[in-house]
């Protein structure tokens, strides 16, 4: 018997990203039902101001918020070398908030010098050290929307930092069967404070699962300031981590039923 045999997770990744997660649910077992709430697109200047600043050669280091932002970036690299606007051995190192978004730098000629244990922007500025002197020009790589704690951190601790868009989040296009579909989950799965924030609004509260598994705290804040319960939270901010926490929920209930208590 595999954790997760009989349990319909909802995911609510954007299309392109949910493959991974739903991949890794159903190797263990689970049934999932996908209803994407967010779709990830290119900047409103087609990532101009992304490769002005990179060709520039101008700073000393690069940080990166999200997995998004990092493939955003690596394919912008990419892009510049090509056509020999770039030269790949100029590249300043680059720090990520996280494994996950680490690891879509791998295949890129980019370095990545810092990620903390934490994936999360506080833990990225715990793990910062304070700039040199004259080797402190930062480029922060965002999404359009996001929180302003790495920005204001990482200018409190001495940098001086340009912020730059290198993709937008907008509403996926939902229908009436996605609400069915939803309401069919036993478990829903949030990623990030995006995905938590268009489902009440495009798909409604009352469609929730019973069960809101999310993958961190700001995602969790986020889901709590809209009135959704939180039941499980991943300790590993990760995709990976989120699996492990709902493994380990889905263990603790058979548990549960098999001693007589549920």
């Amino acid at each position: 018997m595999k954790p997760l045999d009989g349990l319909t997770v909802v995911v609510t990744r954007a299309k392109t990203q949910a493959s991974v997660l739903t991949d890794k649910l159903v190797a263990l077992g689970a049934h999932t039902v996908g209803v994407a709430t967010i779709e990830i697109v290119a900047p409103a200047d087609g990532g101009a101001s992304l490769n002005a600043a990179l060709v520039s050669c101008s700073y000393d280091q690069l940080v990166v918020g999200s997995p998004n932002g990092a493939k955003a970036l690596a394919a912008a690299v990419a892009g510049l070398i090509d056509t020999g606007e770039l030269d790949a051995t100029a590249l300043p190192p680059v720090a990520c908030v996280g494994p996950s978004t680490a690891a879509k730098l791998a295949d890129s000629p980019l370095i990545v010098n810092v990620v903390p244990g934490r994936a999360v922007a506080e833990g990225l500025l715990d793990a910062m050290s304070t700039p040199q002197p004259g080797s402190d020009r930062l480029l922060l790589v965002q999404a359009e929307v996001a929180r302003d704690a790495l920005e204001v951190g990482l200018t409190g601790n001495g940098w001086r930092v340009d912020r730059v868009v290198a993709y937008r989040t907008i509403d996926a296009q939902v229908t009436s069967a996605d609400q069915a579909l939803a309401r069919s989950g036993d478990l829903i799965t949030f990623t990030s404070s995006s995905t938590v924030e268009r489902f009440v609004r495009l798909i409604g509260i009352e469609a929730l699962p019973p069960t809101v598994a999310s993958i961190g705290p700001i995602t969790s804040d986020t889901a709590r300031g809209l009135d959704v319960t939180v039941d499980i939270e991943a300790d590993l901010h990760t995709i990976d981590g989120l699996i492990e926490a709902i493994v380990a929920w889905a263990t603790a209930q058979r548990e549960r039923i098999d001693s007589g208590r549920v």
